[in-house]
This record gives C-alpha cells, sequence and structure tokens, in this order.
C-alpha cells in the first residue's frame, strides 16, 4: 500500500471513528460500557494519529513507547473520571475561605 493510499484510509478511519463517538455521545445513554467504548474510540484514534500522522513509527523505540503510552493514559483518565468522578472532584476543589 502506498504512503498516500495508507494516509487515506487513516483519514477515513478516523473520521469513521469522530463520527461513531459523536453518534455515541449524543444518542446513548450514559454509563460504564459507552464510557469505554468512547476511551476505546480515543485510544484507536490517538494510536493512529501516532502512527501515521506524527510518524511516530519511524522515530526511537525509547520516544515511541513514551508517546503511545501517553496515548493510552487519557484513555484510561476518561475511565477512572467515569469510575471516581465525585471523588476526583472533591479532592481538586479548592479550598473555601
Amino acid at each position: 500500500m502506498t504512503t498516500v493510499n495508507k494516509l487515506d484510509l487513516s483519514w477515513l478511519i478516523l473520521m469513521i471513528l469522530t463520527l461513531s463517538g459523536m453518534l455515541m455521545g449524543e444518542y446513548a445513554e450514559a454509563g460504564f460500557w459507552i464510557t469505554v467504548s468512547i476511551a476505546g474510540i480515543t485510544a484507536l484514534k490517538g494510536r493512529l494519529i501516532i502512527d501515521q500522522f506524527m510518524e511516530l513509527d519511524q522515530a526511537s523505540p525509547v520516544i515511541r513507547r513514551i508517546v503511545r503510552a501517553f496515548g493510552l493514559v487519557v484513555p484510561a483518565l476518561m475511565i477512572l473520571t467515569y469510575l471516581l468522578g465525585p471523588e476526583l472532584a472533591q479532592v481538586t476543589q479548592l479550598p473555601a475561605h
């Protein structure tokens, strides 16, 4: 597959994933599995962007692993926020005067 075709396919997949996430956010009932699905979509989109558009598939293994790990931290935090939202909000509030 040529580079242009690979980028076009990646872009098409990104658009499909974006529309899927948008439709889930708009029409699905909030819940754990919807949050996990959206986090999964975010992870897939991040991986595509990292590998195809940032070209980190050609970077040194250390840099590639660090950036890919960061791409997994964000979806993990989305799930953590769903599970522990009130507790996280309480911990991050400014003290009252």
